[in-house]
């Protein structure tokens, strides 16, 4: 069929269906129907190369499974867009797949390209574009684009329509107002809102399925938290944890094993936040010696030391630390029996190590303790190593608040 010169002219070839027309449609609904119909859009300078583009989309949908294609010759409007070719191609034919066939001559390049359509949903489901010599060497290479786009439409032949889209927006809850929330980590994070009265609703983004998301919350003056979950369609906000805040001093306060009639006190400067410190600690405690004409014996004791986190990571609920440093204790005996008065004794805290759980604001610990005592003269400590009982660690347990 010939049109006027600067237009271009269409071919449409209508393969046979399995079934009738009517049922072919419902059965191209339900995804089994294989019948094709090709659209051919070129001008008639390009006639002899579409032509051939047209036998080999013809051929190469029915080497892969589409059913035979028969010619049928009608007239669409020069001006569409591929997709609006090939629905109003789809629905006169009622068939479920649709190829379209571009070609056009440049100077001396012939250049074209082929799309498959799917009546099911309208998606593009196969696509290949080119452009070659004008001569007999453009021919094989038709032949190639031809094959690689039938074969790529074969493969998806099975497809089903897509449900229809859920705006499913992601809500977070947290204690932590004023704090930023960004899917992801590290540079390549997305900063999605802040938290405002205790929530916030994310902008909607699309997410692989039962895949997990990652979440990351940072707020100046504490550190930043990642926090893994897959979304689910549940409309339950995603609570994301309490952020821990940077600790630049804290105070503790408890008890030794041994020493229960007595109170200890620590307190410690952190010279880079939850990392390295300094402490400086005191501790008061009674005791009362066996035997007659005995009184209380009053203890004080004042450390000094530096003691650091260790292995883990500093917003970390557990964390250990340990350190070593010096102990000074003065003793105040009263005694109706023997010599009485003030002594003092000097160790060195060799080492200390101290298993702690921690809140944002504060946290309870159990400190195990090794010290080696000099033996000084006006001490009543031998020298030698500590002994708490029978124990070589002398155990405290207590409580600390931090900011």
């Amino acid at each position: 069929m010939s049109m006027q010169t600067g237009r271009a002219r269409s071919l449409i070839l209508l393969a046979a269906a399995f079934l009738g027309a009517a049922a072919a449609r419902v059965e191209a609904q339900a995804g089994g129907n294989t019948a094709a119909v090709v659209v051919a859009r070129y001008p008639e300078a390009a006639a002899s190369f579409a032509g051939t583009l047209v036998a080999a989309m013809i051929r190469e949908l029915g080497d892969s499974g589409f059913s035979p294609a028969s010619a049928y010759v009608g007239t669409l409007d020069a001006s569409l867009p591929d997709s609006e070719l090939a629905g109003a191609a789809l629905a006169e034919s009622k068939v479920r797949w649709a190829a379209v066939v571009r070609c056009s001559l440049d100077n001396r390049r012939v250049l074209w390209r082929l799309s498959v359509y799917d009546a099911l949903d309208g998606a593009l489901v196969a696509s290949d574009a080119r452009a070659a010599f004008a001569g007999l060497s453009a021919l094989p290479l038709m032949d190639e684009s031809a094959t690689l786009v039938a074969q790529a439409a074969a493969a998806l032949r099975s497809r089903t329509a897509p449900g229809a889209p859920i705006e499913y927006r992601i809500r977070f809850s947290s204690p932590d107002d004023g704090a930023a929330v960004a899917f992801g980590g590290g540079s390549s994070s997305r900063l999605i809102g802040t938290i405002t009265e205790g929530g916030l609703v994310a902008p909607y983004a699309a997410f692989e399925s039962a895949v997990p998301i990652v979440a990351t919350a940072s707020k100046d003056g504490y550190w930043p938290r990642a926090y893994a979950f897959e979304p689910g369609l549940a409309d339950e906000p995603v609570t994301l944890p309490a952020l821990m805040p940077r600790t630049r001093h804290s105070l503790s306060a408890g008890t030794a094993f041994g020493r229960l009639v007595g109170l200890a006190a620590d307190y410690r400067y952190h010279i880079a936040s939850d990392s390295v410190f300094l402490r400086a600690g005191d501790q008061a405690w009674f005791q009362v010696a066996a035997g007659g004409g005995s009184r209380a014996t009053l203890h004080d004791e004042l450390r000094l030391g530096l003691g650091a986190y260790l292995f883990l990571p500093r917003p970390s609920r557990f964390r250990i630390a340990a350190g070593s440093g010096l102990s000074g204790i003065a003793s105040f005996v009263q005694s109706d029996a023997g010599p009485g008065g003030l002594y003092f004794d000097l160790s060195l805290d060799a080492v200390w190590i101290s298993y702690e759980w921690h809140w944002p604001k504060m946290a309870v610990f159990i400190e195990q303790r090794s010290a080696y005592s000099f033996g000084i003269d006006a001490g009543l400590l031998r020298r030698g190593w500590w002994e708490a009982g029978h124990a070589p660690m002398l155990l405290t347990a207590g409580a600390m608040i931090k900011w």
